[in-house]
């Protein structure tokens, strides 16, 4: 294995690749919902022990790139995949968990080398972003070449949180994050029929997070509806959480997490199951 560091400021991505030098063409891209590398480089060391090149990537909150999910370039994906071609890898595919799972979706919706996504608990619209105005003229938590993906408006999102809390006699961070996701439209759902390569989507029903079934069933509609040509397919965990990855983070947050502590186990073994099997599939 051969680990070689890169840095936005001077590379124009933030990210670690480790090399698993067994002259397989294919890398598969890692990135987390956190800022940082420590979480999408546990990933990556797990997945070149399984014998696949990865690359470990950050894409917020580092030197020289944007402090929060607003604006945030998907040109830094586009050079990574340039620079992973300058390396001889032909088959790029990108892996995220959350936050990070939409992200790979969008990324790959604009970067025509990435074949293979895999996005677990994903969102399935672009949102507004957040950070203040002067941060960037653009508002959306995305943009490329300097333009505003369309996004689902904040509104009056606390309120209706609120609302929503009183309404159900209890308070879950779901709702949240749900009541945002229900403005959304057709116009600003992530444009997954752009995407160049298979896609994977992973759920739990008892996410109390975000509503990533609901999301990606709207997602694979919306993949139906364009004829999309590649491989798509929605595989759903009964027992799991929120946390599909094999690293959880802020477990202690989840009630299904402290309720169902083994069965949230076993889905993520699963899902990893599930991953390295399509991984090994990959053939574009």
């Amino acid at each position: 294995m051969v680990k070689t560091e890169y840095k936005y400021l001077q590379n124009g991505f933030e990210g670690v690749l480790y090399d698993a030098d067994n002259q397989d063409d294919r890398l598969i891209i890692v990135i987390q919902g956190l800022k940082g590398l420590e979480l999408p480089e546990k990933y990556a060391k797990l997945f070149v022990e399984k014998g696949y090149s990865s690359l470990a990537m950050s894409y917020y909150g580092g030197e020289g790139q944007k402090k929060d999910m607003r604006a945030i370039p998907l040109e830094q994906f586009e050079i990574a995949c340039n620079e992973m071609k300058k390396r001889g890898y032909q088959r790029i595919g990108i892996y995220g968990n959350s936050k990070g799972a939409g992200m790979a979706l969008l990324a790959a919706s604009v970067v025509p080398d990435i074949s293979l996504v895999i996005a677990a608990s994903s969102f399935g619209h672009v949102m507004q972003g957040t950070g203040k105005p002067q941060d960037d003229p653009c508002k959306a938590m995305v943009s490329y070449k300097g333009q505003d993906f369309p996004y689902v408006k904040k509104g009056k999102l606390f309120s209706d949180f609120l609302k929503r809390c009183i309404r159900e006699r209890q308070v879950r961070l779901l709702y949240f994050f749900d009541e945002w996701d229900k403005k959304g439209t057709e116009e600003n759902e992530i444009p997954v029929e752009r995407i160049h390569g298979e896609i994977l989507l992973l759920t739990s029903t008892h996410d109390e997070s975000v509503p990533a079934k609901r999301d990606a069933e709207l997602l694979i509609k919306r993949l139906e509806r364009n004829g999309f040509e590649h491989g798509f397919r929605h595989v759903n965990s009964e027992i799991g959480s929120h946390n599909l990855g094999y690293f959880p983070v802020n477990n202690n947050m989840l009630p299904r997490e402290k309720n169902f502590p083994k069965e949230c186990q076993q889905a993520r073994e699963e899902t990893l199951q599930i991953i390295l099997d399509t991984m090994a599939e990959w053939r574009v």
